[in-house]
């Protein structure tokens, strides 16, 4: 089900979260990252989103349309419109092949939630994205997914990609010298050359985990050298952040 009207609650911490995103926002002018907002789907099945702090003392912003209060919560029975039209249609040819290349073979994986954590629901129309909540579970262990960016400007990347078996590890290499960002990680093959990028907007919430953690892997999960770029390399974090 899509809704564009939710309703309103005090809190989506009211009746529990069973799985949660960030929204980030890009601001055009300055290019910053800024965390703005939470999807959350809920136990009961329905659909939370409420801004955060970061979002009502953001320079530029402005609320969107269909939650236009940032001090309010929002409940819906269904996948908001908003971050419906972040995800490819099922009704398309390559849905099944695009599922391939997320590494989503099973009923259980293929939710909403999770194909918009994978692939951080680009629109090319706006500058949102959105990134999976790195909260340790209660063993302290953190995984998540996400597709490598950058893959078609890597020189020699399409030939190292054909090399790389699923469950390999990979490497993050910053890359401070890079003209358009320099916080840029480059991911890695083991003999240290590159294949792709993290995500720009997947950056600050990466750190923050290799911060935290113990232990810390990048793994390659689902490799398809034949995908369209932005699809070719699934990559699967591992992180420990129990206390020892």
């Amino acid at each position: 089900m899509v809704t564009n009207a939710p309703s309103r609650v005090s809190s989506t911490s009211d009746i529990g979260v069973a799985r949660k995103l960030f929204l980030i926002w890009q601001n055009p002018k300055s290019r910053q990252f800024v965390r703005v907002g939470a999807l959350s789907e809920l136990v009961d099945g329905r659909y939370g989103f409420e801004y955060t702090d970061d979002a009502r003392s953001a320079t530029d912003f402005h609320p969107l349309t269909q939650f236009p209060d940032l001090d309010r919560s929002y409940v819906s029975a269904g996948l908001p419109a908003f971050f419906v039209n972040r995800l490819m249609s099922r009704k398309r040819e390559s849905f099944p092949e695009y599922l391939q290349s997320l590494g989503i073979d099973t009923a259980d994986v293929d939710t909403p939630m999770e194909l918009l954590a994978r692939t951080g629901g680009p629109r090319a129309t706006d500058t949102f994205h959105l990134v999976d909540d790195l909260t340790a579970d209660p063993d302290g262990t953190v995984t998540s997914r996400f597709l490598a960016s950058g893959v078609r400007y890597v020189e020699g990347s399409a030939a190292r990609l054909s090399t790389i078996q699923p469950g390999q590890h990979l490497q993050l290499r910053a890359e401070p010298d890079n003209p358009v960002n320099a916080r840029a990680q480059l991911i890695c093959v083991a003999s240290g050359e590159p294949v792709g990028y993290v995500p720009d907007w997947l950056l600050t919430d990466l750190e923050d985990l290799q911060s935290r953690s113990n232990t810390f892997v990048v793994i390659a999960e689902r490799v398809s050298p034949d995908a369209h770029p932005h699809l070719r390399l699934l990559c699967r974090i591992e992180a420990d952040t129990s206390r020892r």
